[in-house]
């Protein structure tokens, strides 16, 4: 069996730091699968609702907020062709005031366009009750039509600039095809995830050969132990008789010669 790096590293730690670095690795991993797929699942939407609203004409709105893109050079200098601009809905048309930019829904003049023009005339009641205003383009010599109050949709908050190649890329077909991809490799990980749990393939194997593993390490450890006691052991003996066959030789060495004849009393 292969012991990847990953497991060696893992089987060299000590046995109680090894559980506390599992369980914060599970818990860690379930709070990044919760987090990426609400991430997945929020763009998805986020993404189907703006196409769905631009293929009806609509405006995307978010939280009442909302993205345009300024598509001529009627306000020039103070927005050029191409700009993305955030706006804000207008929940009190009443609060607009000469000079602010919105952004409306045009009539038959604007060809049924959105516009984003300055407002020129801030809003007041007309002889039939009806509350409108009148706006104009900066680069416009002349002011637009007047438009009821009903047809302004935002207020304008900022330019995005560094939206403008962003929009343009990911608007685009190959920009939505690479964006799709870069979700998938983003998650790439979590698609393996199911793909094993789904072939029955979930881990639980190479988890048990890392304890496997470990198991080894151990029964390796204790024999090692017993053969360095053992080892010992007989080391211990062997001194023990080297020592007492030197003290025999000593003793021997000390008693009188024997003649083999008999003493005088």
């Amino acid at each position: 069996m292969k012991v990847t790096l990953k497991q060696r590293i893992y089987n060299k730690l000590p046995e109680g730091k090894r559980d506390k670095i599992v369980k914060t690795y599970h818990v860690l991993r379930t709070i990044k699968n919760v987090v990426c797929w609400t991430m997945v699942a929020v763009l998805a939407i986020v993404v189907v609702i703006f196409l769905t609203m631009r293929i009806n004409g609509e405006t995307p709105t978010l939280f009442g907020y909302t993205l345009q893109r300024v598509a001529t050079g009627s306000m020039e200098p103070a927005l050029h062709v191409g700009d993305v601009i955030l706006g804000k809905s207008v929940d009190d048309v009443k609060t607009l005031e000469k000079g602010d930019i919105i952004t409306f829904q045009g009539g038959a003049y604007f060809d049924n366009h959105h516009v984003t023009h300055r407002v020129d005339v801030k809003p007041y009641v007309n002889e039939s009750g009806e509350l409108v205003l009148q706006t104009k383009g900066d680069a416009n010599d002349i002011s637009d039509p007047v438009i009821s109050a009903d047809e302004v949709e935002s207020v304008f908050v900022t330019k995005l600039e560094f939206l403008n190649a962003i929009y343009d890329f990911f608007l685009s077909p190959w920009g939505l095809i690479i964006f799709i991809l870069l979700i998938l490799f983003v998650f790439f990980d979590e698609v393996l995830n199911i793909g094993r749990i789904v072939t029955g393939n979930d881990g639980e194997e190479e988890e048990e050969d890392i304890g496997t593993i470990i198991e080894r390490i151990q029964r390796e450890e204790q024999k090692r132990k017993l053969e360095e006691q053992e080892k010992a052991k007989r080391k211990a003996v062997k001194a023990a008789r080297s020592s007492a066959k030197r003290f025999k030789r000593k003793k021997t060495a000390s008693l009188p010669e024997s003649t083999g004849e008999p003493q005088d009393e």
